[in-house]
């Protein structure tokens, strides 16, 4: 059930108001079916997957805590971590790997009939719910937090709908102890939320779809466009990539908040003018940047932390983080090339910053300095998020330094200009507006205006939803991860 659907529209008031008539020690109860609901809505026999996640991780944490041995406690960790990484593999990557064998015994002569291949569909959201599930017997084991008793609650915490899919990745110790719903219905709470509602249905069908016309195009013939073009379809893709995901999280934030529950932030307002490499991961998908850095790169350093070693553990965490995006070497590369770009950053740090000083260099133009280089290296490193294979990447790369001015006549009609005027229009409206916000949420700073105010930007997002958003019902861009 996507969140930009009629479908959704309609099972949303109808959990809350269900949620909100029902007694409060049967709520978990009617959340946690709508939540199987809403999962089974994409396909019903892999809720069975959830399920055995749930059961293995819920007695795998009470083992773990219970025990004084360490030894056992140690193996009832690995069976959840086997457990929940070997669905991952089988679903996610077992293709790829079996298929990369295949490649390799080809090529030395050992056999062409070989065939590594499982003929089954990746679950929705499986990504997630297993790193969100590992966390918690991990947290346990490092005494970090205590088992959930309650089985349906913890069931709760592995599928609430409004994150299950696609986020964010919550941790037990920040969403476990909201399930307990003794509070009644409150009307700013319920307001809060459907204004995140709003903006985030608009980020993602009137500026992330309109951008992805333009994104498509380009990377569906990579070796047709060049320069100004592949410049700015990459830019875009920048943008796309960014209202579409964090128009998911602000939907799924502001469908929890109607019913109570927090959830956490995934994006910082205005990431996309990224002036280093730190400062945008450390914003963009917060939750799950903060995963690899709590479950894969303190544990690496922890045992070595030679200047060296610091930089590998962070090229490995990227790269593990490029894996978890999609089982193709183009997430593999691109994961590598950020945390280079981070490792160069921290090394350079110190030297750029003696040359600034020693020139006198204005901030203003240190920030544009940083931003031109940085801004400039995320858009050739998405390339490699976003193209369908190495070979199309590479020749995007290349093309993208073949200039010549017809290319950005080409650019302006290639989905017409006057698309292209509306999607260059809607991402600076979108960002006048985050000057406004300061930093803050939508709902909170829209619960700050006057009445009048509110209600002429409710209007107008409205009316911009209703005439430009694109019709076709796309699917979020993190469903497929």
């Amino acid at each position: 059930m996507l969140f930009n659907s009629i479908d959704y529209f309609l099972f949303l008031p109808l959990v809350a108001v269900i949620f909100f008539i029902t007694p409060v020690r049967f709520r978990w109860l009617w959340l946690l079916v709508a939540s199987y609901f809403f999962y089974m809505y994409w396909n019903p026999w892999y809720i069975l997957l959830i399920i055995g996640s749930t059961l293995i991780d819920y007695f795998a944490a009470i083992q773990i805590y219970e025990s004084d041995n360490k030894r056992r406690k140690k193996r009832f960790l690995w069976l959840s971590i086997i457990a929940n990484l070997g669905l991952l593999f089988t679903f996610k990557y077992f293709n790829f790997f079996g298929g990369q064998l295949e490649q390799l015994l080809h090529n030395l002569d050992l056999g062409s009939d070989y065939n590594f291949h499982l003929n089954v569909l990746l679950p929705v959201g499986i990504s997630f719910y297993t790193f969100q599930t590992m966390a918690y017997t991990i947290d346990i084991y490092r005494g970090y937090a205590a088992p959930e008793r309650h089985l349906g609650k913890y069931a709760l915490y592995v599928t609430f709908f409004p994150q299950l899919v696609a986020g964010p990745i919550e941790r037990s110790r920040d969403l476990l102890g909201q399930f307990h719903f003794d509070y009644s219905f409150n009307y700013e709470r319920v307001v809060q939320g459907l204004r995140l509602i709003l903006w985030g249905i608009f980020k993602k069908i009137v500026i992330a779809d309109r951008l992805g016309m333009f994104v498509n195009k380009v990377y569906m013939e990579p070796a047709s466009y060049e320069g100004f073009v592949v410049w700015t379809a990459s830019i875009f893709f920048l943008f796309q990539i960014y209202c579409d995901f964090s128009g998911y999280t602000d939907i799924a934030i502001g469908s929890a908040r109607v019913i109570g529950v927090k959830l956490s932030k995934n994006f910082d307002n205005r990431i996309y003018l990224v002036t280093s490499f730190n400062k945008f991961w450390r914003g963009w998908h917060i939750t799950l940047t903060s995963w690899f850095r709590d479950y894969v790169y303190f544990p690496l350093v922890q045992r070595n932390n030679s200047i060296h070693w610091l930089i590998g553990a962070g090229v490995i965490a990227f790269m593990l983080n490029g894996l978890w995006h999609g089982a193709e070497w183009t997430f593999i590369i691109w994961g590598a090339i950020n945390g280079l770009f981070i490792a160069g950053e921290n090394y350079l740090e110190r030297p750029k910053q003696r040359l600034y000083e020693h020139f006198k260099v204005p901030q203003r133009v240190r920030w544009m300095l940083g931003f031109v280089v940085a801004f400039g290296l995320a858009n050739l490193s998405i390339i490699f998020f976003r193209a369908f294979n190495v070979s199309d990447a590479m020749t995007l790369i290349r093309n993208s330094f073949h200039f010549a001015p017809v290319q950005i006549h080409q650019s302006i009609v290639l989905v017409s200009a006057f698309e292209f005027a509306v999607s260059v229009g809607l991402i600076i409206l979108m960002d006048v507006l985050h000057i406004f916000m300061k930093g803050e949420r939508i709902d909170v700073w829209l619960g700050k205006q006057s009445t009048v105010a509110r209600w002429a930007f409710y209007v107008i997002i409205f009316h911009l939803i209703l005439y430009l958003g694109v019709p076709e019902q796309n699917q979020f861009i993190y469903f497929d991860f």
